[in-house]
């Protein structure tokens, strides 16, 4: 079993037996109660946090942090995503979830209360737009975003578009623009110094695979794709603006037009929102592309 070849589950096993078990019995009970599998298959859910814990130790140790904590933030950090087996159920931040979840059980592993406290703080904090910083909450944040680019990053991109049922156009088309936006400002949006370096590799080797696999779309199936950078104005603020990086298709499929291109930003629950709308100038065809933005820009 992989999960007991990584330091952080040793690490949590001999601080609290049987720990991490219970943490992944809770998230994968709650994405199946979601998505109605009756199987014993593994989730892509917990895939994604133990690989996010595991980035989140190292990255502690590299920041002279507690990689423990580190760790159990990142172990509960999406584990408010199905609460009540609903996906982001009435609309709340599910941070509040994480920490509710993260509370009962970490009290009843006998963490110390200081202990749970920490992480708790961090958990409410990780996506917070206020300008307070937490220390385990950067790492983790920044553990989150390395484990989606890079290699790995690619293959869970295709991983989790297959899962939603995408093909490979509907994957590029309504979604590339996002991956290649993110990995364009990715060592910026880093919180901490020693993810800074390794983001800057990842955002490099993400943007090399994707143009790469781009072209050969075009070869392989006839699509035909530019990849054009604006920059829009984020919302409520007049000088701030963001680079967004789109692909988008050259003509229209149906009556090959042109397309006409605009942008709406707005500020939502958790983000800044980008919609791309697209309108072909011969038949009036439309699409639309959204996203959050990133953090910097």
């Amino acid at each position: 079993m992989l999960l007991k070849q990584q330091e952080f589950y040793r690490s949590l096993t001999a601080l609290s037996p049987g720990l991490v078990e219970r943490i992944r019995k809770a998230i994968e009970d709650a994405e199946k109660r979601f998505s109605k599998k009756k199987d014993g298959a593994p989730g892509f859910l917990w895939e994604h946090t133990a690989l996010v814990a595991a980035q989140s130790y190292r990255l502690a140790r590299t920041e002279k942090e507690n990689a423990d904590l580190a760790a159990l933030v990142a172990l509960f950090h999406d584990s408010g995503k199905f609460a009540g087996g609903r996906y982001h159920a009435d609309d709340k931040p599910e941070e509040e979830e994480a920490a509710r979840l993260a509370r009962a059980i970490l009290e009843e592993s006998g963490l110390k209360m200081a202990d749970i406290g920490r992480v708790v703080r961090a958990l409410r904090l990780l996506y917070s737009s206020g300008t307070g910083r937490n220390r385990l909450a950067d790492i983790v944040h920044d553990a989150d975003f390395l484990s989606k680019f890079g290699y790995l990053g690619v293959a869970n991109f295709f991983v989790k578009s297959t899962l939603r049922g995408r093909n490979l156009e509907s994957s590029v088309l309504d979604y590339l623009s996002k991956e290649l936006t993110y990995a364009a400002v990715l060592p910026a949006n880093m919180r901490t110094a020693s993810a800074r370096r390794l983001a800057v590799k990842k955002a490099a080797d993400t943007q090399r695979f994707f143009r790469s696999y781009i072209g050969e779309l075009k070869e392989a199936h006839g699509l035909d794709l530019r990849v054009r950078t604006v920059e829009v104005p984020r919302p409520g603020a007049r000088s701030r603006r963001a680079k967004v990086t789109l692909v988008l298709p050259v003509a229209c499929a149906a009556c090959g037009g042109k397309w006409e291109t605009g942008f709406t930003t707005a500020k939502g629950l958790k983000c800044e929102k980008l919609e791309a709308t697209l309108r072909c100038a011969g038949c009036g065809d439309r699409r639309s592309i959204s996203f959050c933005l990133p953090e910097l820009g």
